[in-house]
């Protein structure tokens, strides 16, 4: 089982579900289409230092808070906030592109602000305990554990992309087209 299939299996689809006032089955696959481009836009903020950084800062932030998140307690204020720093003004039209143009996009902007801090929590939690000094999340060093590492590795994509964006190639991976998507938008990264 690859590691974004772990993470969509520990989404609780019936609390995100209540909460985004939608259906089991509407929530479920807006969460399929969405936590790959969530992970993606983080990996492509991380191509450079003050996205890096800021990224670093915010699983310093949400490390160790999993269990609570996917007990529910999440803030959609939160949320909110961990989609603007990951796709800035682009959150619109990522979500219609995982959507595929259908009414899926309008659920998934209903889920993403419950969803993204369960998805930054996990991702903490991978990073402290794989590459962090003492549970805080340290900006990647040159030629060490990074970030684009732990996200791209989460993709299952390992190192990133010559061409820049770090995403998958066309078409391929978790993300498929969609990687294309976020590499033009988000440019390989926003900071």
């Amino acid at each position: 089982m690859s590691e974004i299939q772990q993470l969509l299996g520990r989404m609780p689809v019936q609390q995100i579900a209540q909460q985004a006032g939608v259906g089991e089955d509407e929530a479920r696959q807006a969460i399929e289409a969405i936590v790959p481009a969530l992970v993606g836009g983080m990996r492509a903020n991380a191509h450079d230092t003050a996205g890096a950084q800021s990224l670093a800062g915010a699983l310093g932030a949400h490390a160790g808070h999993l269990d609570e998140r996917l007990a529910g307690s999440i803030d959609p204020g939160d949320g909110q906030k961990i989609v603007r720093n990951v796709f800035g003004d682009n959150t619109e039209q990522i979500a219609r592109a995982a959507g595929g143009g259908s009414a899926l996009g309008g659920i998934i902007q209903k889920v993403l602000p419950i969803v993204a801090p369960i998805v930054i929590a996990w991702i903490a939690n991978k990073f402290s305990g794989q590459g962090g000094q003492g549970g805080q999340p340290q900006a990647p060093e040159q030629g060490g554990f990074g970030l684009d590492d732990l996200l791209g590795g989460i993709l299952g994509g390992g190192a990133p992309s010559p061409q820049g964006g770090g995403q998958q190639q066309s078409g391929g991976g978790p993300l498929g087209p969609l990687g294309d998507i976020l590499g033009g938008l988000l440019g390989g990264g926003r900071r």
